[in-house]
């Protein structure tokens, strides 16, 4: 499959422990995140996620390891919480959020992909490009300080997405924001303005969220009790996931995963939303559910409470009527959780030159590596020419250590990695029965 990675999968920044809080004491139903859900009569997928986070996307792993910045001034620290994997993680009160909101917003972000709009995700420009991502059933809202000018001409240009080069045309504007599609079948829509980037399959679909985020339509939490009642309890964290009016969670997963019986068990009810929101001033997470359903019975809500929360050090449920919560606050001491400061950190280099593996330089003995340098995008295309038997080819620059991998090497015939302004080289790494060698380099000019 193409590993469409930058660094390694969904590594989600939040913004500021102090904006994350702020945004709790918010009433969600007239706060600024909430205003992006449209009101609907049928059912409503919702994920959120308050994030850094890198260009893309590798192995669509869904455990999201997030990086939370700090609030000194001058270089951001990065506090990334170190958490087992989410399959690891006996309590469902967090392994939920982090396994189906991974799903949903992994979904998502491949459709962001697809546009060639990837690169407005930037965990080494935190004040620039989308900094809250927005997944509500098939519609994707990036949401940040986006660079309308370059964000446009990559869509014009056919910058090289995810899936190949695709190229869209204005086709007029909407409530602030210029609407763009493509000639290609089943393409999607693209809205580009000032503060936000939309991506839906239909022009119809974009102009509802456009409407609604503009106050022009109704929104899910202001007209709709039990929404409004979901986001007030539950919030939106720093990660979350919901719906409501039962949806079918599988139809998130790839075939070759299951369900977990905790996704099962919430699925099972009409409306829920659980969400995730880190403080690393504490080296704590708290975690909440919200579940409302007109046949909630007490089997159910004994079995939520016996397994939901099972490992926080203090945790709370509550159920009035037809509605449930649950809530959980876990430390080190919990789930294995710690707070690592850190910051770029170099990645060990493969052998060159005649320190390179025999399987290696067989793999590569009929084949060719060529580069094209687009400033203008900060990509490095590399295509790939003759025959390359190889496990897994990765590109990668240097120094700050971006890179994409494709494995295995004969699914396409180019590769993009994005560059920074003090990259020197980009190096092609290929992999072959777990050993690694660099077969070629190219070195980029001063910007």
């Amino acid at each position: 499959m193409i590993e469409l990675t930058r660094r390694r999968l969904l590594k989600a920044g939040t913004a500021a422990t102090a904006l994350s809080v702020a945004r709790c004491l918010q009433s969600p139903k007239s706060g600024p995140n909430t205003g992006w859900f449209p009101a609907g009569s049928g059912r409503r997928t919702m994920a959120y996620l308050d994030f850094g986070l890198t260009q893309s996307v590798s192995d669509v792993d869904p455990t999201l390891p997030l990086i939370l910045h700090s609030e000194t001034e001058g270089s951001p620290t990065e506090f990334v919480p170190q958490l087992p994997s989410a399959d690891e993680l006996g309590d469902p009160l967090v392994r939920f959020p982090l396994k189906a909101g991974g799903q949903v917003i992994a979904v998502g972000i491949l459709q962001l992909a697809a546009t060639g709009l990837g690169d407005l995700v930037d965990p080494g420009r935190s004040g620039r490009g989308i900094t809250d991502l927005f997944v509500v059933d098939e519609t994707v809202i990036g949401a940040g300080d986006i660079d309308v000018g370059r964000a446009a001409e990559s869509l014009r240009s056919g910058t090289d997405g995810a899936f190949g080069e695709v190229r869209f045309t204005s086709t007029g504007d909407h409530d602030g924001y210029t609407l763009y599609e493509s000639d290609l079948e089943d393409s999607v829509v693209v809205a580009l303005g000032e503060d936000a980037v939309v991506a839906a399959g239909t022009a119809a679909d974009v102009r509802t969220v456009l409407e609604t985020r503009a106050g022009e339509n109704d929104r899910l939490a202001a007209t709709y009790d039990t929404a409004g009642w979901l986001f007030d309890t539950a919030g939106l964290g720093n990660l979350s996931v919901g719906w409501v009016n039962a949806i079918d969670l599988e139809e998130y997963y790839w075939d070759d995963q299951s369900v977990s019986q905790a996704a099962k068990t919430l699925g099972e009810h009409e409306h829920a939303l659980a969400t995730l929101s880190f403080a690393p001033e504490r080296d704590e997470v708290t975690a909440d559910i919200a579940v409302a359903d007109r046949d909630l019975e007490a089997s159910v809500t004994d079995r939520i409470e016996s397994r939901f929360g099972s490992a926080a050090v203090e945790a709370t449920t509550s159920v009035d009527g037809n509605r449930l919560t649950v809530t959980g606050t876990y430390t080190d001491d919990a789930i294995d959780i710690e707070f690592d400061k850190r910051g770029r950190t170099e990645t060990p280099a493969a052998p060159s030159g005649e320190d390179i593996p025999e399987p290696v330089r067989e793999a590569v003995e009929d084949g060719e590596f060529t580069f094209e340098h687009r400033p203008e995008n900060s990509l490095v295309r590399v295509n790939f020419e003759g025959e390359i038997d190889a496990d897994e080819v990765t590109i990668r620059a240097r120094p700050s250590g971006l890179e994409s991998s494709m494995s295995p090497a004969d699914s396409i015939r180019y590769l993009n990695v994005m560059v920074e302004s003090d990259d020197r080289e980009v190096i092609v790494i290929v992999t072959v029965d777990d050993l690694s060698g660099v077969v070629a380099r190219t070195t980029l000019d001063e910007q």
